[in-house]
């Protein structure tokens, strides 16, 4: 079924840490290495003048995207709402959750660090101090959300990090 959402207990669950990583990858390191831990294959050599023609590499049977940096770099996680691991910062579990809860247990987050509360363009809420842009994903009827995990370098002004042939049907990190 196109909506299926897969159960908590069917999940991997790794460990978000602010501005740095989520699981085994780490923000900075090259996008072939960090697709290689998820694919299990070696990462292909790098070669002398090679340069990054797509910066996206996506595993949709873990439900995970990775966005890198024009030099290569991993600078960006995107979870699938509906099949990926479930990824928890400071306790709370973020992907397929209610919208709601999670923008609840942000704000006070927020609160609580003296971190300022924000929302995208979209109506996503957003942390550039914890790395956290939650998006929604559909699952049928409902919303459930699907974060975006950011190093440091790209949580300036979110918005303007992806190449704009990443917007799709006018959203961004789709």
């Amino acid at each position: 079924m196109a909506w299926e959402v897969k159960l908590e207990e069917d999940r991997g669950e790794w460990l978000y840490e602010p501005l740095t990583g989520v699981g085994r990858l780490e923000f900075g390191m090259p996008l072939a290495e960090a697709s290689s831990l998820l694919s299990g294959r070696p990462p292909l050599p790098a070669r002398p003048g090679d340069w990054v023609v797509d910066t996206e590499d996506s595993f949709p049977e873990l439900g995970v995207t990775l966005y890198g940096t024009e030099a290569g770099r991993l600078a960006a996680v995107a979870v699938d709402a509906l099949r990926g691991p479930q990824v928890k910062a400071a306790g709370m579990p973020l992907v397929g959750q209610v919208p709601s809860v999670v923008e609840q247990w942000l704000g006070e987050y927020n609160d609580v660090h003296g971190f300022e509360h924000r929302y995208s363009p979209d109506g996503g809420v957003v942390s550039a101090e914890l790395g956290v842009f939650v998006r929604v994903q559909r699952a049928g009827d409902i919303l459930l959300t699907r974060p975006v995990f950011l190093a440091k370098e790209w949580t300036g002004d979110m918005w303007d990090c992806m190449h704009p042939s990443k917007w799709r049907n006018g959203q961004h990190w789709a």
